[in-house]
């Protein structure tokens, strides 16, 4: 039996207590992982500035979540837009939990007329590369090193790089 995955709108589903739950097994993860509770917790209460967030539902309860942001990087201010706050609880990784939402904030980056998207990441490289991104740079996150990732997208916003 294949089970049944939606990546929703977090303003479709921001209503629903069983968004909780996703900010809740966030508790559980190391530190480095304390920021993504935080942005989760705000954007669950229509609080965060995040302008775009998905959460993958499974079996009916939330099992991840990603967002799209103006900015994520501060050493990196001049390019925008940033996928964000890539998170899957870890029952439900290696399961394309990732790769649907990644996809679907792809999709959606396109709708709005952006033609590049941002994002670093210290440990998912592999993953990002089989989605079609690339590492356009080596940079130091407070987590350590990371690649600096793009990925054309289309769409007829330009993307925001001075350099």
């Amino acid at each position: 039996m294949t089970t049944q995955i939606a990546v929703e709108p977090l303003d479709a589903c921001r209503h629903d207590p069983r968004m909780h739950e996703l900010d809740v097994r966030a508790l559980e993860l190391p530190g480095r992982h304390q920021f993504r509770r935080s942005l989760f917790c705000e954007a669950v209460n229509g609080k965060s500035s995040l302008p775009l967030t998905f959460v993958a539902i499974v079996d009916g309860k939330p099992a991840g979540m990603i967002s799209l942001r103006e900015t994520d990087f501060k050493e990196s201010a001049d390019l925008s837009p940033w996928v964000a706050s890539l998170y899957v609880h870890p029952s439900h990784r290696n399961k394309g939990v990732s790769s649907l939402l990644v996809k679907r904030l792809e999709r959606e980056a396109e709708k709005l007329g952006y033609k590049r998207l941002y994002l670093t990441t210290e440990d998912s490289k592999g993953l990002y590369e089989k989605l079609g991104w690339r590492a356009i740079d080596r940079v130091r996150t407070p987590y350590g090193d990371a690649a600096l990732m793009a990925k054309d997208v289309g769409g007829d916003k330009p993307h925001r790089h001075s350099g």
